[in-house]
């Protein structure tokens, strides 16, 4: 649990770094998105870690499986959910929101390579 921990606090200092940016370049409401951004990325993926690894020591693969399965489904609904929003509340700020959400999902590749 405590790299899905790391890995949160890396997107949402990601985030913070990224809407400081389109803050200072665009203004107030490019900075909420942006930051909202990194909200639609971390929400989700902890929400798969807290599905998987309290379970990935489970004997039965039928368990694991239904596990991986309900936490990927929640992910993926999790995500649209939240994009939906996004594009409610940040239509016209969409690109620092959407280029924050792929910085932030950058941090998956930064704790595999600190981690291996």
């Amino acid at each position: 649990m405590s790299l899905a921990f790391a890995v949160l606090g890396a997107q949402l200092t990601m985030g913070l770094v990224c809407a400081a940016g389109f803050g200072g370049l665009r203004g107030a409401d490019a900075a909420a998105a942006a930051f909202f951004g990194a909200i639609v990325a971390a929400v989700p993926g902890f929400w798969m870690a807290l599905w998987m690894l309290p379970r990935r020591r489970a004997i039965d693969a039928r368990k694991m499986a239904r596990a991986f399965y309900m936490g990927e489904f929640g992910k993926l609904g999790l995500t649209v959910g939240l994009f939906f929003a996004a594009a409610l509340l940040f239509g016209q700020q969409f690109l620092p929101l959407l280029v924050t959400y792929v910085a932030c999902l950058a941090c998956y590749w930064l704790a595999l390579m600190m981690t291996r």
